[in-house]
């Protein structure tokens, strides 16, 4: 890794899988970080979650495995075996964080628990992330599920529709973040704080966020409202006549200005945002209309000259091909998402491609000063 970045010499063993935690792990990556992916001799699950795949299929990189394990080192150990076990405790006595995604009664199977780790390391820092909070940690848990517990899906979708979930797995992202950033405290407060437990359903919860607080205040439930927005109009989405734009105004004079832009004329129903909210229907008819006589492109180039917050709901092809030719990086024959963290203007540099399963096993044991035989799968 660059020598430079700030993570440099911290060394990660990253005993999690599918997503939130080697999301977590990524990131820290990207930062420096010297990430040890350890994995059981069938691999990430995700490794099998395709098409597509970057290669060979028989080599099990899917896309979906791709996306989050870059600049990573994979060894493969058996932790169900006391040889396995053995290479576990010698990486930890190395380490400086670990993450696993282990409920706790697999996690004490495989050695994982917390009490066994601070034995081997005392000053190891460990982070769990998983689907339920405590009592129900034992739960097993995916995003969906997740999204479902935790109310998101209740609010997602049209007001007359089903539940709905987000289209990528949102949850496991927010945790996976809130994880990194608990590592990263607890890194700088080392001594003082020694594991970091975050949960899919609790992150899920607390990240309702206006939507939570308006609960909290009111004890009214929550309502689903579309692409609209239950505290501000207009916030939504508008058809044009050639394609869709979303127009997202946050105060009155962004509104006056938006009013200017497609012709019409000041309202005292529109007057403030609460007026608004309180006409929203009659709102939104007013300005479907003229919205909808409007090409998209020229009018969200009209929103911006007039800086109003506004632009197209591209598809992921056109959001791609918005970031620039350059954008997406190519290592290993691949081409991944770079890193969304600058620092000092630049982004931490991609040196490893997503690993191949075991790739790195045998560099380390060597390093671990053991053999090949060390009961790691071939």
């Amino acid at each position: 890794m660059a020598s430079d970045l700030p993570l440099t010499g911290i060394r990660v063993l990253d005993c999690s899988r599918v997503l939130a935690g080697p999301f977590a792990t990524m990131l820290l990556a990207d930062l420096g970080a010297d990430v040890v992916k350890l994995e059981p001799p069938t691999g990430d699950d995700t490794r099998a979650w395709g098409p597509p795949f970057w290669g060979d299929p028989a080599e099990r990189r899917s896309a979906y495995f791709a996306s989050v394990n870059r600049n990573k080192r994979s060894i493969v150990v058996d932790l169900q075996t006391d040889a396995g076990r053995s290479v576990l405790d010698a990486l930890v006595r190395r380490s400086d964080m670990l993450v696993h995604n282990a409920r706790p009664a697999p996690a004490e199977r495989l050695g994982l628990d917390e009490s066994r780790l601070r034995a081997l390391n005392p000053s190891l820092l460990v982070a769990r992330v998983g689907g339920f909070p405590s009592p129900d940690a034992d739960r097993p848990a995916y995003d969906l599920l997740a999204q479902a517990v935790s109310g998101l899906m209740s609010i997602t979708g049209t007001p007359d529709g089903e539940p709905m979930k987000v289209g990528v797995a949102l949850l496991d992202l927010i945790a996976g973040l809130q994880l990194a950033v608990g590592m990263l405290a607890a890194l700088i407060g080392r001594g003082r704080v020694a594991t970091v437990d975050v949960s899919l359903v609790e992150a899920g919860v607390t990240s309702l966020i206006n939507v939570l607080a308006n609960h909290l205040a009111t004890g009214a439930d929550a309502e689903r409202h579309g692409n609209a927005h239950p505290n501000i109009a207009p916030y939504e989405a508008f058809a044009a006549r050639d394609g869709h734009l979303v127009i997202a105004v946050g105060n009155d004079a962004q509104f006056a200005r938006l009013l200017s832009v497609v012709g019409l004329e000041t309202d005292a129903d529109f007057a403030t945002n609460a007026l608004r909210l309180a006409h929203r229907d009659q709102l939104k008819s007013a300005l479907a209309t003229a919205i909808g006589a409007r090409g998209r492109d020229e009018l969200v180039a009209a929103l911006r000259d007039a800086d109003i917050p506004a632009g197209p709901v591209n598809s992921v092809a056109e959001a791609v091909a918005s970031m620039g030719a350059d954008w997406p990086i190519e290592v290993g024959g691949m081409r991944l998402a770079p890193s969304a963290i600058r620092l000092d203007g630049s982004r931490g540099a991609v040196v490893r491609p997503p690993p191949l399963l075991g790739e790195h096993t045998a560099e380390i044991l060597a390093e671990l000063g053991l053999g090949a035989g060390s009961a790691v799968a071939t």
